[in-house]
């Protein structure tokens, strides 16, 4: 395993420990929380950045995300590319695989820290194991790219294009009562990641795949954005009391 590669592993292992051990700090976690799902808001800068700098042309729309993060430049790099591209070329690979893997820790550590402002019941704790295992995904996908290993790459993603779905219901029912516009605004996100999700398993649609990918994900992220922005005037109002 490659240097860079290796510090990815070693911060996703500190990261996760350093949480655990600081899940019961509510004050200084609830902060925290609230700028790594806030900070979620960069990432399709740096996918934009990225895309400009590939030496061969990267179809925005047809390409799938990981194939920005592909270390090797040509034809074939890893089994299946050839359904979506025949040249794969991104001088920064590193760049896009630091930032899967920080998304996916920043994903993580926002779902343990922000717990707190949910109900506490075994809807919201489900919604969180689901919620980690979509992060963790895709910090996997950051660690093992493509076409170095294909299977510890593929195999963590399967997961994390599916799991987002059941969390963001069981959290909108649980919420619906105390937070009823918080609720409708999960359900929506809800709503477009399945129906993301749906349009990728049909063939007909694999030339837009990159772009229903990055709506898959991206109404998740942005989710994350407008909740911890709307549940930070909660926070104040609990520690001004």
């Amino acid at each position: 395993m490659d240097l860079p590669y290796f510090f990815m592993v070693l911060l996703t292992i500190i990261v996760i420990c350093v949480t655990f051990l600081l899940r019961h700090q509510r004050t200084i976690n609830a902060k925290i929380g609230f700028i790594c799902w806030i900070s979620l808001s960069v990432y399709f800068i740096i996918d934009y950045i990225v895309i400009q700098t590939t030496t061969v042309p990267y179809n925005f729309l047809g390409q799938p995300m990981s194939d920005l993060g592909v270390t090797t430049c040509g034809n074939n790099t890893y089994e299946l590319s050839s359904l979506f591209s025949s040249d794969i070329c991104s001088p920064y690979h590193l760049l896009m695989n630091w930032t899967f893997t920080l998304t996916g820790l920043v994903i993580f550590v926002g779902t343990i820290f922000l717990h707190q402002f949910w109900p506490d019941n075994r809807k919201t704790r489900m919604a969180a194991i689901f919620l980690v295992i979509f992060g963790l995904s895709y910090t996997m996908a950051g660690i093992f790219p493509a076409d170095v290993n294909f299977l510890g790459h593929t195999l963590p993603s399967i997961p994390g294009m599916i799991v987002q779905i059941p969390a963001l219901i069981l959290i909108g029912l649980s919420i619906r009562k105390e937070m009823p516009r918080l609720s409708i605004w999960t359900f929506i996100c809800t709503l477009i990641t399945t129906s993301a999700l749906i349009l990728m398993s049909l063939q007909p649609f694999v030339d837009i795949f990159g772009f229903l990918q990055r709506i898959l994900y991206g109404s998740v992220y942005l989710w994350m954005v407008i909740t911890a922005i709307a549940l930070w005037p909660l926070y104040h109002k609990v520690h001004q009391m």
